[in-house]
């Protein structure tokens, strides 16, 4: 029988429950922005060209990642993974504040929405690395798997109360009032993290080369067959898997034919069942966390993805079993990942796992959204989920032989 261990023992750590904390009420004003940003963009234009538009903000919010991200991971493992957090933190402060006023003026344009996805894109290319190798170094190796688990927690109910709550400030407070929530929600976050001591194996200045660095955490990644497999499962994932949150306020729209309230609904549902893997997650134990076979969660989203596309009133459900194996798919990639890098190229490794994760996602998104603006958004799911049925397929068909081969 599989041990299963108490799902919240990484709080027990004080320096991760300072961490967690904060971090739990800016994720709620993410959420919150992200919802409405969303909305904003759908109806500044028509519903044929909708889909398009919020591919297009994912795709910008997205591409700088994958000019970024390796930059970040050497620049981690240079100066620390708080120090950069840092930054990402007050730099999405800003532009949520820039964002509000913007709003509370009436002159938010497709221009500046666009442009202001693409600083959001900058600060996120930064975060993801930087927030794995943290958490990574502030917990114990036997914790890890429950640390990443419990924010995965906190960021699905997060995206699970958060559209709700967008929707019941736009309706009663208006547009400005969310966007200003956001920007406050950064601030507990900011005065916590400089206080919490870390210990971190920088590569010291006197031995920095910065080409040399980059280059050395690409060649172990490639030479690491654990790590080739585990990203070529997160492309698949993140090109495939992603755009059906990312496009469902389109779809929403659309094809279920409901309004904010609705796709809240549908998206708390994703963020219950999120909730619901984040708990299965952390309360395994790291061996079995990163033993488990992705490519089967995969599967299972692939087939939520395709019900959805040929039964659009069942959103409401298959959100709810997308979300939970998305969240233990990506604790078993994030763990693994970290697992397998050694402390002083942990950053370089994640930051590739943000490239592909950060990266392939709305560049996926962009793709469909316009494909669904052609051939419609029901038939662009049916696409996404096709692929990922098919990956799981060859992934098996590659294992098979290999088991043969070796017999």
């Amino acid at each position: 029988m599989a041990k299963y261990s108490n799902p919240f023992r990484a709080l027990r750590n004080k320096n991760y429950t300072l961490f967690w904390i904060p971090q739990s009420v800016s994720l709620m004003g993410t959420w919150i922005d992200t919802t409405l940003r969303g909305w904003v963009a759908v109806n500044l234009f028509s519903e044929d060209k909708a889909a398009g538009f919020i591919g297009l903000i994912a795709f910008l919010k997205g591409f700088p990642t994958v000019l970024l991200s390796p930059v970040s991971g050497v620049l981690i493992d240079w100066f620390g993974p708080r120090e950069v957090l840092f930054l990402t933190q007050l730099a999405d402060a800003i532009n949520a504040t820039i964002m509000a006023y913007l709003v509370s003026k009436n002159i938010l344009t497709p221009v500046q929405l666009l442009l202001l996805s693409v600083l959001m894109g900058i600060s996120g290319s930064f975060y993801l690395p930087s927030r794995n190798t943290f958490i990574g170094n502030i917990v114990p190796k036997s914790h890890l798997p429950n640390a990443l688990a419990l924010h995965s927690m906190i960021f699905n109910v997060a995206r699970m109360v958060g559209p709700s709550i967008a929707g019941f400030v736009v309706k009663y407070y208006g547009l400005t009032f969310g966007f200003i929530v956001n920007a406050l929600s950064f601030v507990p976050l900011l005065v916590v993290l400089p206080t919490i001591p870390l210990k971190y194996e920088h590569i010291s200045p006197s031995k920095r080369a910065f080409i040399a660095d980059l280059k050395d955490g690409i060649q172990f990644t490639v030479k690491n067959k654990t790590l080739l497999v585990t990203f070529a499962s997160l492309m698949i994932y993140a090109f495939f898997g992603m755009p059906y949150s990312m496009l469902m306020q389109a779809f929403a729209k659309s094809a279920v034919r409901t309004d904010l309230v609705g796709y809240g609904l549908i998206m708390g549902s994703m963020g219950l069942g999120a909730f619901i893997g984040a708990l299965v997650a952390g309360g395994m134990e790291p061996e079995q966390v990163i033993s488990v076979r992705e490519e089967y969660l995969i599967l299972l989203i692939g087939a939520s993805t395709l019900a959805t596309s040929i039964f659009p009133s069942i959103a409401y459900v298959m959100s709810f079993i997308n979300g939970a194996a998305q969240t233990i798919f990506f604790n078993i990639t994030n763990s693994r990942t970290q697992f397998v890098s050694p402390g002083n190229m942990r950053g370089r490794t994640m930051s590739l796992y943000a490239l592909i994760s950060t990266g392939a996602s709305p560049t996926g998104t962009f793709i469909f959204g316009l494909i669904g603006n052609v051939i419609g958004i029901k038939n662009a799911y049916t696409i996404l989920a096709f692929v990922m049925i098919s990956y799981f397929f060859l992934r098996r068909t590659i294992v098979n032989h290999k088991i043969k081969s070796n017999n």
